[in-house]
């Protein structure tokens, strides 16, 4: 039923891998990999270049993302021919296999020799296409966590456990997804991929070494 998968989500690898991270540092000729965690992500280049290219490269990742599940979701409306704006379990099947193959692509990027960022915006912004409701009842865990342990990785990773969990449930109002053990299963396999491009932060987490954020005035 869903063959076309196959085209969708190595065309969601390669858009996902698109990293503004390493596109932004490389026109304000900044090294990440010598600042902070040497992470290309929007988190690193805000203690390099300040807030204000923080939330540029953040709103770019976030955007990509939303565009990548909303192609996905787009795909799926021509193929099926519903358009009313439902979203059925085809649509989530579609939405949540292009943004699992768009989170690879962004940790593991091909054009970057599989070096790239943890995934996390590319996250928020498929999350929020697919369920703004949900994203906006994740941000009451994730913000005051962030405020209080100035941690970034650990309100992050907490934030995509609520997600996942949540989004079954009937707090999630008319934007719930139809539980099915398969659906339930791609968003284990994506909060698995958020924790995996995080060891490394937990490894530091748990021996105390974690950085706060302390972004460059």
């Amino acid at each position: 039923m869903y063959w076309w998968l196959f085209l969708l989500c190595p065309i969601a690898y390669l858009w996902g891998g698109l990293n503004f991270s390493k596109i932004v540092a490389r026109l304000r000729h900044v090294d990440l990999t010598a600042i902070g965690s040497g992470n290309a992500g929007a988190t690193n280049v805000g203690r390099a270049l300040g807030f204000g290219w923080f939330l540029v490269v953040t709103v770019l990742e976030l955007l990509k993302g939303a565009a990548i599940v909303g192609t996905g979701y787009l795909f799926c409306s021509l193929w099926t021919g519903e358009y009313n704006f439902t979203v059925s379990v085809a649509h989530y099947v579609v939405m949540l296999a292009m943004g699992m193959a768009a989170i690879v692509g962004d940790i593991f990027p091909v054009w970057y020799r599989f070096r790239g960022g943890k995934g996390i915006a590319t996250w928020i912004g498929m999350g929020f296409f697919m369920n703004p409701i949900m994203m906006l009842l994740d941000a009451v865990v994730f913000i005051p966590l962030l405020c209080l342990t100035r941690i970034m990785s650990v309100s992050t990773l907490l934030g995509a456990v609520c997600w996942a969990v949540l989004t079954f449930t009937p707090v999630s109002w008319f934007f719930q997804a139809p539980f099915t053990w398969y659906l339930a299963v791609m968003y284990a396999v994506i909060v698995v991929l958020l924790f995996f491009s995080h060891r490394k932060n937990l490894v530091r987490l748990f021996t105390g070494k974690e950085k706060k954020i302390a972004f460059k005035k």
